[in-house]
């Protein structure tokens, strides 16, 4: 097989290529320390740490000013407190002036010793700091008693503690002239499934703690979040109706669909219903019970004539009840009667 100097040089270009993309994807997973431009003066750098067996980024911000760089939250990665300080002077040639933690796991406050030893002030809120004594995290120099405004050269930013909710103390930051909004863990990302750990958290108080960010800063234009692509600002909606979900009862409801032989006693169904009826009473495993006719106009029941709702807590729940004595008693009323049933559970959503 033969092939010409052009087919040559093009597959030649190819393999560079994808020799370069396989570097460049390489050295991407195994970054440690990434600076992007936010707008203008403001940067969103990336450390990683690793999270149940994953690699997790960290996302933080810093702003510079003609006094000094302000960091907003500290390295996850313990090895990229000084980098990041490097890569700051090198691209910017100013120093961190202040650091300030939105709350107090280490995603936030690892580097705030280390900082405050390098001289540079460090800032939390005097709750994250009782936090962060009880649960030996690092700690600040200065305290914040109550939400506070900072002014420095023509940027001003307000910190705002809105309530519980991925901790007890999450705060949230906010520059009302960029209109940036500085999230922290509180929020998740925009196509995020879960809002990641809550063992430190308020599941009851999460969604009215958001609800009091979304009130307080409406149209933001930009969303900073911490474990999650931040460009897409639906991040504080989605988080919203997250945490709602964690208020609503799981429930499994059992349907059971009975269509009954045309020459079925009628006394013998009756009693059948009211067996059936009976059974909450008897079982405590079932929560809600409830039952109707059908009187739908469309004729689509295929001779189901009758509807009746179990709800459970748990699908454990529900097979011990399908085993029950009672309920097998119950069963026994059924074959002489029933013409058909059918049955379909769910989780409610």
């Amino acid at each position: 097989m033969f092939f010409n100097n052009q087919v040559l040089k093009s597959c030649f270009a190819l393999i560079l290529f994808l020799a370069g993309q396989s570097f460049s994807s390489n050295a991407q997973s195994n970054q440690k320390l990434h600076i992007e431009q936010l707008k203008g003066d403001f940067y969103v750098y990336t450390t990683y740490n690793t999270y149940q067996d994953s690699k997790v980024r960290a996302n933080g911000v810093y702003l510079v000013t003609k006094k000094g760089v302000v960091l907003f939250d500290t390295p996850w990665d313990t090895t990229q407190f000084q980098p990041l300080l490097d890569s700051i002077y090198k691209r910017h040639q100013k120093k961190v002036l202040m650091a300030l933690a939105t709350h107090w796991h280490s995603d936030k406050t690892a580097g705030l010793e280390y900082y405050r030893k390098a001289g540079i002030a460090t800032y939390t809120t005097a709750l994250t700091d009782l936090l962060s004594k009880k649960n030996n995290a690092k700690r600040a120099e200065f305290l914040m008693q109550k939400d506070t405004s900072f002014t420095i050269d023509q940027y001003k930013f307000e910190l705002y503690y809105p309530g519980e909710g991925h901790t007890q103390d999450n705060i949230v930051i906010w520059f009302p002239k960029e209109r940036i909004l500085l999230g922290g863990c509180l929020i998740k990302g925009a196509k995020d499934d879960n809002l990641g750990f809550l063992g430190d958290g308020n599941t009851q108080e999460y969604a009215n703690t958001l609800l009091k960010v979304q009130k307080k800063y409406p149209n933001p234009n930009f969303i900073i979040t911490t474990h999650s692509d931040w460009r897409d600002i639906n991040s504080l909606s989605n988080s919203i109706k997250m945490a709602k979900e964690l208020n609503v009862e799981k429930a499994l409801r059992h349907v059971v669909l009975f269509g009954w032989k045309a020459n079925a006693n009628k006394d013998s169904v009756a009693a059948a219903i009211r067996a059936f009826e009976a059974l909450p009473g008897q079982i405590n495993l079932i929560k809600k019970f409830e039952w109707g006719v059908n009187n739908s106009p469309e004729n689509l029941n295929q001779g189901l004539t009758h509807c009746f709702l179990l709800t459970f807590s748990c699908e454990k729940d529900r097979d011990a009840y399908l085993i029950h004595p009672i309920h097998q008693a119950f069963t026994k009323l059924l074959p002489n009667i029933l013409d058909k049933v059918t049955v379909v559970d769910y989780w409610v959503k």
